[in-house]
């Protein structure tokens, strides 16, 4: 298991069964509970069904993939809120978050101080079972500089997969 061994100090997931799901082995290895963060969830498509197809056109703050959806600003500020939540008390510490691929651009964007009114103008390319390593210095790196900083180690990284499964995602 990729993370068992990195002196994980908390692991917090997605309420969505599969993430969940996917932070119990690691839970087991490594002793620690799982804490399940409702605001890690993926983006909310209220309305979504058989009458609704996404709109794939979306990349302003206020636009929904759905009639009465989530807005991408909305999205992007309760994964925001959840981010200094959860690194702020962990500061100097690694932890694991267990999430979707939109909650992780969201993170990202999130560590790149990205206002989460900006136009979403590009995504990353994140294949399902991808870990993506950051740092992140929650009160900043140095004191006369930003507030938050943060660095993109490595994204995706798919080590842990057997190396069909890693051309396969």
């Amino acid at each position: 298991m990729a993370l068992a061994h990195a002196g994980l100090a908390a692991i917090y997931a997605s309420p969505m069964r599969r993430a969940r799901e996917t932070a119990e082995p690691l839970s087991r290895v490594t002793g620690l509970e799982v804490q399940v963060d409702d605001r890690l969830t993926e983006f909310l498509l209220e309305d979504w069904g058989p009458d609704h197809e996404f709109d794939w056109t979306i990349w302003r703050g206020e636009h929904a993939g759905v009639p009465s959806g989530e807005t991408l600003q909305a999205f992007a500020e309760r994964v925001g809120a959840a981010c200094d939540d959860i690194v702020s008390p962990h500061a100097g510490d690694a932890i694991a978050i267990v999430a979707h691929s939109g909650t992780t651009d969201a993170i990202l964007r999130w560590v790149m101080s990205i206002p989460a009114d900006s136009p979403w103008s590009h995504e990353f390319d994140l294949p399902n079972a991808a870990i993506v390593e950051l740092l992140v210095w929650p009160h900043g790196r140095h004191p006369d500089g930003a507030p938050r900083y943060g660095v993109i180690e490595r994204a995706p990284n798919l080590d842990h997969l057997p190396e069909p499964l890693r051309s396969d995602t």
